[in-house]
């Protein structure tokens, strides 16, 4: 909402008669992170970057647009300012010098009543935004729930592991005799186990399969974190949404672990269909954004989520490419970090921005950040954490997001049968929707054109206009 609309016609006519008229050019810095403020601006024409330049890669923390304003809190505290505010493309801005204007709401007192309730409002609503963010909580879910409330499932679980425990203990002394045996032995009893485990969960109800896979992660939690990918699912943050480390060593699919035995254990959860699904998925969405793209420049891409390893090869295919220009949004910094440091040196005309922002925040709708309508917009690595209205939410954003016959592109995951080794022995609770719940739940966002593209058997890539 555009803060001048919070007033009346009166009002807002005395106020824009007592602002400056303030142009930047491209980069140029409006605020700078340490100075004292005070004054008050609201974005005419363009929009803003709120950066945090204190560490590399730059991070955008905000981005506003026309009929934002800034610096409400400085010149309610007359505090130092927070973060550096650039204009990535040059802006127009009106300015409110503080001791000016508070001469002025002195003066008018029923002037100053509306503009006092006007910033009111607006710290309100973005603190409402917070308290959504802080209670929704991560995207991946919670931890599973530990802890045996039925003893049968219990027992039937602690079965499952004792077994394949067992297995390991008895082809530790293979590995070192004949380790090809020892791989060919060992990948039977994980295929066996699986199978037992998914044959187990389907005899039983919803919190009885709960327990009896919280007690088989349990009991083979020292052998899962010997594989490299065990040690980083487990020890991510309850709940983190596709932690960079889990999803970089996933998509590099080079095994490693503790010892041979946890190199093996990870060469074959690198394997499974969902891991394959994550690599291949992102290779097809990659082929929809080149086929999307524009013959003329300038070219733009925004992109939902940085894990995905879709921005690194983006970037190589649109080097030597007039006006290119990817936009990255996620909430993990150390997430785009990594992205920054993965892309490396860049030519000049490809621009990356990161901006940093609660993605439970974005699937919500609530997000104070405005941009640009945008040609091609890519969800990557996201809907296999939402439930169907969040998930609803999140494409409605979506079509709001996206110019008229922009192009979405998305990644989902499909059913799979390693979904109970995933969900219950890495710990890593997926959301998966067949081909057409998928398709639905795009037509019923206002999408048409919809083509959906499968990827090992467990990855989608849905495309709609």
């Amino acid at each position: 909402m555009d803060f001048l609309d919070r007033f009346s016609p009166r009002d807002r006519e005395r106020l824009l008669a007592a602002a400056a008229t303030i142009r930047l050019g491209r980069g140029e810095v409006l605020l700078r992170r340490g100075e004292k403020g005070g004054d008050l601006f609201r974005v005419a024409e363009g929009e803003l970057e709120v950066v945090d330049t204190r560490s590399q890669p730059v991070i955008v923390l905000d981005v506003v647009g026309k009929g934002s304003v800034l610096g409400e809190m400085s010149f309610l505290q007359e505090s130092v300012r927070s973060a550096d505010v650039r204009a990535p493309e040059g802006a127009t801005l009106l300015r409110w010098e503080r001791a000016q204007l508070l001469r002025m709401l002195d003066q008018e007192p029923l002037l100053a009543a509306g503009f006092y309730r006007a910033l009111a409002t607006l710290l309100a609503e973005r603190s409402k935004a917070t308290v959504a963010s802080a209670a929704t909580g991560a995207m991946g879910g919670g931890a599973i729930p530990r802890g045996p409330t039925n003893e049968a499932a219990a027992a039937d679980g602690r079965a499952l592991a004792e077994a394949l425990r067992r297995r390991f203990m008895e082809l530790e002394p293979l590995i070192r005799r004949d380790r090809s045996a020892a791989e060919h032995e060992l990948g039977a009893a994980l295929r066996n186990f699986s199978a037992a485990l998914n044959e187990a969960l389907a005899r039983m109800s919803d919190d009885d399969g709960r327990v009896a896979g919280g007690v088989v992660a349990h009991e083979l939690h020292p052998y899962t974190m010997r594989s490299h990918l065990g040690e980083l699912a487990l020890d991510r943050d309850s709940g983190a949404l596709g932690a960079h480390g889990v999803m970089a060593h996933l998509l590099a699919n080079r095994a490693g672990g503790d010892g041979p035995l946890g190199e093996m254990i990870d060469a074959w959860l690198l394997g499974l269909p969902t891991a394959r699904g994550f690599r291949e998925r992102g290779a097809l969405a990659l082929q929809a954004i080149l086929d999307a793209i524009p013959a003329e420049p300038p070219v733009r891409v925004f992109v939902v989520s940085a894990v995905g390893g879709i921005v690194p090869a983006l970037c190589a295919q649109l080097r030597g490419r007039a006006a290119a220009e990817i936009t990255c949004v996620d909430g993990d910094r150390a997430a785009l970090a990594a992205l920054e440091a993965e892309v490396g040196v860049r030519p000049r005309d490809l621009r990356l921005r990161l901006v940093q922002e609660d993605l439970a925040v974005l699937c919500l709708g609530a997000s104070a950040m405005r941009f640009a309508p945008q040609e091609i917009l890519v969800l990557d690595g996201v809907f296999e954490y939402l439930p169907e209205r969040v998930a609803a939410s999140l494409l409605t954003w979506a079509r709001g997001a996206l110019a008229p016959g922009g192009t979405l592109i998305a990644t989902s995951l499909l059913p799979s049968e390693d979904d109970s080794v995933m969900r219950h022995v890495l710990g890593w609770s997926l959301v998966r929707r067949t081909r057409p719940a998928t398709i639905r739940l795009f037509e019923a966002s206002g999408f048409s054109s919809l083509k959906a593209y499968e990827a090992a058997g467990t990855g989608l890539v849905a495309v709609g206009v």
